[in-house]
């Protein structure tokens, strides 16, 4: 793998954040030459918002971090530690008449994987990988044609949950 780190915000573990961070993933990601960011963005919103509604970032003087790298030719890989939680994300069916509970649904439809991992001192972080492209300019032919690992845009993702004993990975 061909990992290539972009940038890193740290943000309060405030609603407006998720705004600040969709707009922030979007442009680093932009400028590293990466043309479709939408799905991302979307991602990266709906980790931020999970952080901030779920986890004690959202308490007073919480915080989160999104690192943003590139793994490979035309994936994104976002990641956002939260202060920590006693419950770990993972996604569920949410009634027709909730307003909330399909953020992770989302993560999972546009993400090739995701995944949560322990990263110290009660943090957490949870990451996804995207396919977004590469610019024209950057990328052979050759790549441009292929999506890593095979998968496409709307499988359901592969999560994978590490630091975390007491649950089983799905199959």
């Amino acid at each position: 793998m061909n990992e290539r780190f972009w940038g890193e915000i740290v943000l309060p573990g405030v609603a407006h954040s998720v705004t600040v961070a969709r707009h922030c993933v979007g442009a680093i990601l932009m400028a590293a030459g990466h043309v479709d960011v939408d799905d991302v963005r979307l991602v990266a919103s709906e980790l931020v918002s999970n952080a901030v509604l779920h986890t004690a970032s959202g308490l007073h003087g919480g915080v989160i971090a999104v690192e943003v790298a590139s793994v490979g030719v035309a994936v994104a890989r976002v990641e956002v530690t939260d202060d920590g939680a006693d419950t770990v994300p993972q996604s569920r069916a949410a009634d027709n008449d909730a307003c909330t509970g399909r953020g992770l649904l989302l993560v999972e439809h546009y993400s090739t994987r995701w995944g949560v991992r322990l990263v110290g001192g009660g943090r957490r972080a949870v990451w996804a990988e995207v396919l977004t492209g590469q610019d024209v300019r950057i990328v052979p032919n050759a790549l441009r044609r292929a999506s890593p690992d095979g998968m496409t845009r709307g499988t359901r993702a592969r999560r994978e949950v590490t630091g975390h004993p007491e649950l089983t990975q799905p199959s």
